[in-house]
């Protein structure tokens, strides 16, 4: 059998035994996935067919006088296509990265903080949804920023100087590129 076949038939089984939650349903959830190590938010179930997230993600690294914090809030509508657990997602975001670093010497502060609007589009199952109370569910969702703003603080570092423009430069291309979410859990509570 073809690796095809079996993803197939994997995919139509997790879409027949997800049901869909109760209309009205209403929980928080809280995930782990890579990017984005933290993710905490809501859900609300409108119909079987169709809900909506709000989402706060997080990924925040410290290594000696180095931070890095990426965080994206995004607003996701869902449309579940078969009244079940498998859905399709668009929605947007606010991807936020800042970057710091301190010299040991000086003490001076360099600092980059890039911003973009992003458009995501998600697809995932929820599993044990059917009937309220406790669910689990893992998800991929495709970020793509918009309009970035790059916004650089470096005192005592010349703005023409080589260092200075291959921080801009790639600060601007982060702020352009699209990358994969990947919820490899997610779990949550439908009052």
């Amino acid at each position: 059998m073809s690796s095809v076949r079996v993803l197939f038939l994997s995919c139509l089984l997790l879409t027949s035994v997800a049901k869909a939650a109760p209309e009205g349903s209403f929980g928080p959830h809280v995930g782990v996935g890579l990017p984005f190590l933290g993710q905490f938010g809501a859900n609300y179930y409108f119909t079987n067919d169709l809900s909506i997230s709000a989402t706060y993600n997080i990924l925040s690294v410290d290594v000696d006088t180095a931070k890095a914090k990426l965080t994206m809030p995004e607003v996701m509508v869902n449309y579940h296509p078969f009244s079940n657990g498998f859905f399709l997602g668009a929605g947007l975001g606010q991807e936020s990265l800042d970057v710091s670093a301190t010299d040991s010497v000086s003490g001076n502060q360099a600092r980059v903080e890039v911003e973009a609007l992003t458009g995501i589009l998600k697809t995932g199952w929820i599993w044990g949804a059917d009937n309220g109370g406790f669910w689990f569910g893992m998800d991929i969702a495709y970020i793509m920023p918009m309009s970035p703003k790059t916004t650089i603080t470096a005192p005592g570092v010349a703005t023409t100087s080589q260092e200075y423009l291959d921080v801009v430069e790639a600060a601007d291309k982060f702020g352009e590129t699209a990358f994969l979410n990947i919820t490899l859990i997610r779990m949550g509570w439908l009052f």
